[in-house]
């Protein structure tokens, strides 16, 4: 069981067995009978976490989406980012180690594959619905492994579709627990999976208030995927004017130059929609990233400014694969780079990212915190994983202490920021992620 960092927010994980098929029928009992074939156990480990993970094992479940590729779906907050080992199991079946193909935070998605050899001729592909939002009434099931009572169902309806938290998702009053992460939301009259069971509401605060991924955004990843093209999200050198209650149009709020890339936008634009689809507006952030999800090079927007809509012109590129992420470890400190929007604002200089500290670690018992910026070492400051690795490999042969100066948003004197520094001894300097050189170079 993991929970999550945002407040009064559980995120849960699941598992799901696999008799044999039964017929396909509208009986929300054989449709329960029926995921058992598509859904899995999932039990992950985690060593060395980068920012919103955690240090440990969770487990959850996921679900079949592609038979001959072994493709799994589940929930990032399932795998994290960086997971040492994770494995996946069919009802009745061993675990077998999983790969990691593609993670993606904004979504709340994990994609696994898995060796052909360990899927049970009896297992079946989900069916997914990805052309349509949930209708609000519909009822659904909730299928995993709450509590670790492998492979169970609950019933409930679709009670909204919901823009929450900078993502959308599917909200149902069908019982959602921990161990139900990842699992299949499944609609009870067609046997489709609707979405990716991912959260709850506290117990203590409400009932009846569970979250899924929408199955719609999670297909778009899967299809690009398929596709041989990274789906990361896109870079979006702009910032929006935010009201999560009453906003319903992406009005441009703030520019910036120093990303990869610039758009020819002024503040109080607003994006109304792709010029390719027209009648598809876009309303939310997250519209935006679905749309552009798997494009580069140039695009054409439809903007209105001043009360008229014209047309511009835009490039696209992916963020960076979060696999592909590299940080340093050190006495128990992760630190990386963490590519932010307004860089030029609050990290000018490149500094890299407090990802994590292990608790009870040299770092933890000096008092270092995360979500801060490594302003320097022995007075060095460095911008690069690999490079800073070297340096402070070099200290950990020499059994030398050095000098640490962070930087955090914090109250100061006439300031929002405040300087710490630590003296520390430094051990296990390593790179760290899930595609990471083995050696500091």
């Amino acid at each position: 069981m993991r929970i999550s960092r945002l407040a009064f927010f559980f995120l849960l994980t699941l598992p799901i067995s696999l008799p044999a098929l039964a017929e396909n029928t509208l009986d929300p009992e054989n449709q329960f009978q029926k995921a058992t074939a598509y859904t899995v156990k999932i039990r992950s480990r985690v060593e060395y976490p980068f920012a919103n993970d955690e240090r440990g094992s969770f487990s959850g479940a996921g679900f079949l989406v592609d038979k001959t590729l072994g493709w799994i779906a589940t929930n990032a907050h399932v795998t994290t980012t960086n997971p040492s080992i994770v494995e996946a199991a069919f009802k009745g079946e061993k675990f077998e180690k999983a790969e990691l193909l593609y993670v993606d935070q904004l979504l709340d998605l994990a994609i696994l594959q898995i060796p052909l050899s360990a899927i049970p001729s009896l297992a079946d592909e989900a069916e997914l619905e990805c052309d349509s939002e949930p209708v609000i009434g519909s009822p659904v099931g909730a299928f995993g492994h709450p509590f670790a009572l492998d492979f169970s169902g609950t019933r409930g309806i679709v009670s909204g579709n919901r823009y929450r938290w900078g993502r959308y998702w599917v909200q149902t009053d069908a019982a959602i627990n921990s161990g139900n992460s990842g699992g299949p939301l499944i609609n009870l009259d067609t046997g489709r999976v609707i979405g990716i069971n991912s959260a709850t509401y506290s117990k203590r605060m409400s009932e009846g208030l569970g979250f899924a991924v929408q199955m719609t955004r999670a297909c778009r990843v899967l299809e690009v995927l398929k596709k041989n093209i990274d789906p990361s999200p896109p870079f979006i050198p702009v910032s929006f004017s935010h009201n999560e209650d009453s906003s319903n149009h992406l009005q441009v709020a703030a520019i910036y130059q120093n990303q990869a890339v610039s758009w020819p936008l002024t503040p109080n634009d607003q994006i109304v929609a792709l010029a390719e689809f027209p009648h598809e507006k876009l309303t939310h952030q997250s519209d935006l990233i679905h749309a552009l999800r798997g494009k580069s090079g140039e695009v054409a927007l439809l903007v209105q400014r001043g009360g008229i809509t014209r047309r511009n012109t835009i490039v696209v590129t992916s963020r960076p694969n979060l696999l592909d992420k590299i940080g340093v470890h050190v006495s128990g400190i992760i630190l990386s780079s963490e590519l932010l929007r307004d860089d030029e604002v609050i990290n000018p200089n490149n500094l890299l990212f407090i990802q994590n500290v292990a608790q009870a670690s040299i770092g933890d018992l000096s008092g270092i915190q995360p979500y801060g910026y490594l302003h320097s070492v022995n007075g060095n400051v460095f911008s690069d994983s690999v490079q800073l690795c070297k340096f402070l490999e070099i200290a950990q042969k020499n059994s030398a202490r050095v000098t640490i100066l962070t930087r955090h948003i914090n109250w100061d004197y006439r300031s929002r920021t405040r300087y710490n520094s630590y003296e520390i001894p430094i051990n296990d300097v390593k790179l760290v992620g899930a595609r990471a050189p083995k050696s500091c170079g």
